[in-house]
């Protein structure tokens, strides 16, 4: 079972360390620190990132970039639900199929991706894919 602890610091400012005793600040809106709201993108991209990099390198790529961009809608009144959340993946790798990534990131998302499963099931959730130059 993970566990984390989060420590107020001060006003609107937070501690956060996780399992492995890494931190993060976060704060609400004061720009000291990382929202609480775009925490969850940030886990969403890293843990599709993750997978995405894990399928592709079974499959004897030689990646040599990739990054993620997430967009997030969230609804205009409280609690701001996210509604949609769009990824966008880019990787280059000498012999990367346009194809391959979106199968990797597919797989990543829907089959893989714990942070995506443990999303209400009502966000929706959608990704595009480019292929760069190795």
């Amino acid at each position: 079972m993970a566990q984390i602890a989060l420590t107020w610091i001060e006003r609107k400012r937070f501690l956060g360390v996780d399992s492995t005793s890494h931190s993060v600040v976060l704060s609400g809106g004061d720009d000291v620190g990382v929202k609480p709201s775009d925490t969850l993108l940030i886990a969403l991209g890293a843990c599709a990132a993750y997978d995405v990099v894990e399928i592709l390198q079974k499959q004897r790529l030689d990646l040599r970039r990739l990054a993620v961009l997430v967009d997030g809608e969230q609804a205009e009144q409280a609690p701001w639900p996210y509604r949609r959340i769009h990824l966008r993946v880019a990787a280059a790798a000498p012999g990367l199929r346009h194809e391959q990534l979106a199968r990797a990131t597919d797989l990543a998302l829907n089959k893989y991706c714990s942070v995506r499963a443990s999303l209400h099931p009502e966000i929706e959730v959608s990704f595009e894919v480019s292929v760069e130059e190795a």
